[in-house]
């Protein structure tokens, strides 16, 4: 089951400590952009899914699609 979540539960978390919250509330993860570099990424949207912008391994942003 797929739990309502916000940013702030992910910002500050390195990248091991998000998947498995992530894991934990339902959803796969999907790095998006890593040290100010976008990934390369397919346009479908998916409601289980939480995109992750990281900074030195560390969550600085979370949103779902």
């Amino acid at each position: 089951m797929i739990r309502p979540i916000s940013e702030k539960d992910y910002v500050g978390l390195t990248l091991i400590e998000a998947d498995v919250q992530a894991s934990a509330d339902g959803y796969e993860i999907r790095v998006v952009e890593e040290d100010g570099v976008s990934k390369m990424l397919d346009m479908d949207a998916k409601s289980n899914r939480l995109n992750l912008r990281l900074r030195n391994n560390i969550v600085t942003a979370a949103y779902t699609g």
